[in-house]
């Protein structure tokens, strides 16, 4: 199981300077980066307008050492062209917060999904999977395994729900409007929820939640493309791993797995229970069944976010290449179907959707990453 997250230390980032460039729009951050295991670390960088007070600037045009992994050590240092995200802005005093993820949480378990194209959609699904279409994409990296409680964690007690540059501003008023400071059922049993389960996945969080947490770990929601091939490949295939399921295979309804007659409210299984090891070791072993690509549980257990606006009839207008996806919308896609539904609900194409305020007990996450 991933789960070694709840033994990790986590990164210290100390001696943050932040200093404009005379003569130019840039800002300099240098700091320092400690990591007691060693691990590789993922900086990222949120602003401050107000002396500290809220964390409202959010540098896009950032280089150096962010958004991607460093080593631990002294003098590093990111420059942040501030006139190219805020032109026309100018502040007395920028307060830098430099913060950091290691570890699973900061992208090491993802899998390669290479350049190339695929058939997207389905001619024996529902009529929002029509019409089968050929989407070329760029490389992308993508999450092994769903988003686990130990990873989202990492986010809480580093501030994630307090600092404002980490949101949207559409998920801040929402966050702020309802005094959201954790996923919905968070330390539940009954949900396998919070960190006495870190190797199960985060449940309860709405898709603002999932969107903040992807910049915190330096990451993005995967498009609606993407996810469908990382989960499909290019041959078309029905479920992650070919053709035909069964209970050892993946967490569906009544799929017979040892959580499904537990007398736990969700019948969530931890995450990567489905590639081979037994968990518990009572008899039932999963198959190995990882994706085209190597991901793992694409196919149930609980839903996964994407990044796209749902419109049941994109598909006739999707570009041929990286769709983004509709520019607006009213529910947010989330991919892969659950422990709450039939079999018919995890086959790789099938779509679905909530607002994106929607926090429930069969919807998680899976985060991608552009490839370099």
């Amino acid at each position: 199981m991933p789960s070694a997250e709840a033994q990790n230390s986590a990164p210290v980032v100390t001696n943050v300077v932040a200093m404009q460039i005379p003569g130019t729009g840039n800002v300099r951050v240098t700091f320092d980066l400690a990591d007691a295991d060693g691990d590789s670390v993922v900086p990222n960088l949120v602003c401050s307008s107000d002396n500290g007070v809220n964390f409202d600037l959010v540098p896009v045009s950032v280089t150096g050492d962010v958004n991607k992994k460093v080593a631990p050590g002294t003098g590093k240092e990111i420059i942040w062209n501030a006139a190219a995200d805020y032109p026309g802005r100018f502040w007395p005093q920028v307060v830098a917060n430099v913060y950091a993820a290691d570890g699973i949480a900061a992208g090491g378990e993802m899998v390669l999904v290479a350049a190339g194209s695929f058939p997207m959609g389905s001619a024996s699904g529902e009529a929002d999977e029509l019409p089968v279409h050929t989407v070329t994409l760029d490389a992308f990296y993508l999450d092994k395994f769903k988003v686990t409680n130990g990873e989202f964690k990492q986010f809480i007690d580093a501030g994630g729900y307090s600092t404002q540059g980490l949101w949207s501003p559409a998920g801040w008023s929402w966050r702020t409007a309802n005094a959201v400071s954790q996923p919905l059922f968070w330390g539940d049993p009954s949900y396998r929820s919070g960190p006495s389960y870190p190797g199960f996945p985060v449940i309860g969080v709405s898709w603002y939640e999932a969107d903040a947490y992807a910049r915190f770990v330096g990451k993005r929601l995967p498009t609606e493309a993407e996810w469908e091939k990382g989960a499909r490949g290019t041959d078309g295939r029905t479920y992650p791993w070919g053709e035909g399921i069964s209970g050892a295979r993946a967490n569906y309804s009544n799929s017979g797995d040892p959580y499904e007659f537990s007398l736990d409210q969700a019948l969530i299984t931890p995450v990567g229970f489905y590639d081979g090891r037994v968990d518990p070791p009572s008899g039932f072993v999963t198959t190995d069944s990882p994706g085209p690509y190597g991901t793992y549980d694409q196919a149930g257990n609980v839903w996964e976010w994407v990044g796209d606006w749902y419109q049941a009839t994109y598909y006739a207008s999707s570009p041929a290449s990286n769709p983004p996806g509709p520019v607006t919308g009213i529910n947010k896609v989330y991919r892969g179907g659950s422990w709450l539904l039939g079999i018919s609900s995890l086959r790789s194409a099938e779509r679905d959707g909530n607002a994106p305020t929607t926090r429930v007990k069969s919807v998680g996450l899976r985060l991608a990453m552009d490839a370099p």
